[in-house]
């Protein structure tokens, strides 16, 4: 063998010829390493699989679709089918995210970035903050008052409460209990200097 990955050597090449089964690399019928024709099939079958019924759909009845479903599902938690339609494939989100507006235009959150932008002018989006005191962490959800159980409710950010000797951080996150900086639901950091002075 050369190289330890090369071409399989010729030993038996005159002789009884390769064993049954093997691949060399100087016949002419396969010019493929089995390891090679096996990364091949399975990058074919991911590709297959990415590309099935639902991706190939007509762009006209998909761009309905999704229509429907983002006019009948306004409130969360039924707003969530948005984020399904958007996380099915690429084509999926491209058109999801064409058909969703900005909160300033439809007064509607969806999307994380929604937390981004601007919302509408004549009609506020209402949230409520719940408080918990034994680890001092605040949820803003979005909504008027908690529902009955809870598990309803929409989390839109979550703080944590860390006391310094000169000042107060608070660590924001999009989920949560999850505040550490490596993670990707890291928003960021802000410093309280005075009651009402944030950094």
């Amino acid at each position: 063998m050369r190289d330890g990955m090369g071409s399989m050597s010729r030993r038996g090449g005159r002789g009884g010829g390769a064993p049954e089964g093997t691949m060399t690399g100087h016949g002419r019928g396969c010019d493929q390493h089995p390891w090679s024709h096996q990364r091949d099939l399975q990058q074919r079958h991911q590709q297959q699989q990415q590309q099935g019924r639902w991706a190939n759909l007509p762009p006209e009845l998909l761009l309905d679709v999704i229509r429907r479903v983002e006019e009948s599902e306004v409130s969360w938690p039924a707003r969530s089918h948005v984020l399904a339609c958007a996380a099915v494939c690429h084509s999926w989100r491209d058109i999801t995210k064409e058909v969703v507006k900005p909160p300033e235009q439809c007064g509607r959150i969806t999307f994380p970035v929604s937390l981004k932008q601007p919302g509408p002018r004549d009609n506020p989006i209402q949230c409520f903050i719940r408080r918990e005191r034994a680890t001092s962490t605040f949820r803003l959800f979005l909504g008027l008052s908690p529902s009955l159980h809870g598990e309803n409710d929409k989390l839109l950010l979550a703080a944590r409460k860390i006391r310094r000797a000169t000042s107060t951080d608070f660590v924001i996150s999009l989920t949560a209990d999850d505040f550490s900086r490596a993670s990707s639901s890291y928003v960021g950091k802000v410093r309280q200097v005075m009651p009402s002075a944030f950094l």
